[in-house]
C-alpha cells in the first residue's frame, strides 16, 4: 500500500493552458444564459438571479477547495439550493433544477482558478536552486546545504527531500537510518521521464518504510532502499549534471516502478 500524488502538471503555458480549460465551461455557460433568454419574461429575473447567485456560489466552493479537494462541499451545496428553491413558492419552486447546471460550471470554473493561481505561484527560474523550500542563487552554497540537510533528513517528519533547479528535479524519501528511494527528474512536469536509482544487481526481496507518523506503511524492493551515503553521491551528481549520474553498483530506472515509488506528503 502507498500514498501517490495526483496532482496536475503544469503547461509550458499557463495562460494559454488556462484559457483552453475556462473555454468548455464558458462555452457551456453562454448556451445557459442564451436559453434563460427563451424563458417567458415573467420569470427570466428569476432564473437570472438563480444563475448569478448559484456560479457564484459554486465558484467559491471551487476556489476555496483549491486543487486538493475536497469535491463533497459541491454536492452539498447543489443539494441545498434544490432544497432551498423547491420550498419557495412559484416561479422558484419551478427553477429548482437550474440550480444545478449552474453550480456545476461555478465549481468547475473556480477549480480552474485555484489550479491557475497555485501554478503562477510556483514560478521556477533556471538560473536559481531550491534546496527543501530554500532559493539560493550560489551552486557551492546550494550543494553544501542541501548534503548538510540530506544527513539528517526523515521524510516521517520533514516530508520528501527535493532539490530542483528550474524543472530539474532530485528527490529523496526515507531517513539516514534505513536509507533514501532516490528519483530524479528532467522534467519534473513530465512523471515518465522521472528515474528510480536501484542497485545492481536487483535485490527483489521487500522490506516495509514508513510513510507517516500515523503508521502507515509500504513494501519496497530492497534494491530500492539506497545508503545515505551512496544518496548524497547522487545529490553531488545532481549539482554536477542537473540529471542522474552514473554511480558503481546502481542504475537509474524509469517506467512505472519510478512512479510507483514515488510516494506523496503534504510538505512537498
Amino acid at each position: 500500500m502507498n500514498k501517490r500524488e495526483s496532482a496536475r502538471l503544469r503547461g509550458l503555458d499557463k495562460s494559454r493552458d488556462f484559457r483552453l480549460r475556462m473555454l468548455i465551461p464558458g462555452i457551456f455557460l453562454i448556451l445557459l444564459i442564451v436559453l434563460i433568454g427563451f424563458l417567458p419574461t415573467a420569470v427570466v429575473m428569476h432564473a437570472t438571479a438563480i444563475g448569478v447567485i448559484g456560479l457564484l456560489s459554486g465558484g467559491a466552493v471551487g476556489l476555496l477547495t483549491g486543487i486538493r479537494g475536497p469535491s463533497w462541499p459541491i454536492y452539498v451545496l447543489i443539494v441545498a439550493g434544490i432544497a432551498l428553491l423547491l420550498v419557495l413558492p412559484s416561479p422558484w419552486r419551478s427553477l429548482a433544477l437550474l440550480s444545478v447546471p449552474v453550480s456545476a460550471l461555478g465549481f468547475a470554473m473556480g477549480k480552474e482558478i485555484a489550479f491557475y493561481r497555485f501554478n503562477s505561484s510556483h514560478e521556477v527560474s533556471e538560473t536559481t536552486w531550491v534546496v527543501a523550500g530554500e532559493a539560493l542563487a550560489d551552486v557551492k552554497g546550494a550543494k553544501l546545504i542541501a548534503i548538510s540537510k540530506l544527513n539528517g533528513w526523515d521524510s516521517v517528519q520533514d516530508g520528501r527531500f527535493v532539490v530542483s533547479l528550474g524543472h530539474r528535479r532530485f528527490e529523496a524519501w526515507g531517513s539516514t537510518v534505513d536509507g533514501f528511494i532516490v528519483h530524479t527528474a528532467l522534467d519534473a512536469r513530465d512523471l515518465a521521464r522521472m528515474s528510480v536509482l536501484t542497485r545492481f544487481p536487483h535485490e527483489d526481496e521487500e522490506v516495509s518504510i514508513a510513510l507517516d507518523a500515523h503508521g502507515l506503511r509500504a513494501w519496497v524492493p530492497l534494491g530500492v532502499m539506497v545508503p545515505t551515503n551512496v544518496a548524497a553521491e547522487a545529490l553531488e551528481g545532481f549539482f554536477e549534471t542537473q540529471g542522474a549520474l552514473s554511480l558503481d553498483g546502481w542504475n537509474w530506472e524509469s517506467g512505472a516502478q519510478a512512479q510507483e515509488l514515488r510516494f506523496s506528503d503534504e510538505a512537498s
